[in-house]
Parts: structure tokens; sequence; C-alpha cells
């Protein structure tokens, strides 16, 4: 079958994002969405890991990286910088979100947005038995720029 690689229009994209993550939270509430966002984001981590997208190493902050290029490529973000801050401590810096607009919404509304990167980066520490806690340092919706600490835990 012939793939045709076409760009998508970050609007649409927004749109189509805003429509799922709403339907998904009227139909099982806040918490429920929200585990369903993490389901998917393991799934997706196991596709990308199936089509060699995403080779785990030893190390998880490699992992993750790869996850944030990954997502650069497909135009999901514009730049996705992570910093170390200690061992337990991570920044993550995110320009350019393709679902910011639909995400600010959702929140304002009291429901549950996708965090697809989140979550497909939570999946991944999960196999190293390491868990986050996200930290909200605010974001800019002008600029479009989104900014979180993470905390991480276990292992």
């Amino acid at each position: 079958m012939e793939v045709i690689s076409l760009p998508v229009d970050p609007e649409f994209f927004d749109m189509l994002n805003y429509s799922i993550c709403r339907a998904v939270n009227e139909a099982l509430g806040k918490d429920g969405a929200e585990s369903i966002f993490r389901k998917v984001g393991e799934i997706n981590y196991g596709i990308l890991k199936a089509k060699g997208e995403i080779k785990p190493s030893e190390d998880p902050l490699d992992t993750l990286e790869q996850i944030a290029r990954y997502l650069e490529r497909v135009g999901y973000m514009e730049k996705i910088e992570i910093k170390r801050v200690s061992d337990r401590e991570l920044l993550l810096k995110m320009h350019g979100v393709s679902v910011l607009d639909s995400s600010v919404k959702l929140v304002d509304s009291g429901m549950a947005p996708s965090h697809y990167m989140t979550n497909l980066m939570f999946a991944a520490l999960k196999e190293y038995g390491v868990e986050a806690e996200l930290i909200d340092l605010g974001f800019d919706v002008e600029k479009n720029v989104v900014q979180e600490k993470w905390v991480l835990k276990g292992r």
C-alpha cells in the first residue's frame, strides 16, 4: 500500500485533539479520560518501539530525548528541550505545541487534555520502574511555550 505524505494543518490537528478529548471526557469523566490518555501513551510507545522509532537505552533520559526528537520530526511540537537539573529532576521546555490552544480550552473547562507527549514519556519511564511527578511551571499561549519540572521517583 502506497503511503502519501501530506502535511497536517496544525489548526486541524488542534481541533481534532479538542474534539476527541472532549468526547472522551464527556463519556468517561475527567478521571476516566486521564486513564484512557495514559493507555494511549503506552500503546503508542509500544508501536514506536516495534517500528524502531524509539530504541530504549540504559539511560531513561536518552529514551526521553529520542521521544522528543520523534515528536519534533512528526510536527507535534517545534522543539522540546530537556535539561537534567539533578539525578531526580528534569526541566522540560516545549515550543510550538500543536495542541496548546485545545489543551488550554480543555483545562479551563475542567476537562483532561490528552497530554500526548507526557503520557508517551510516562510509558517509557514505566519500563525503567520510574514515575514522574509533573509540576507545571507555566505557559505562554502567545509565544506557544510550555514549561514543566519533572520529579522522578523509583528505581
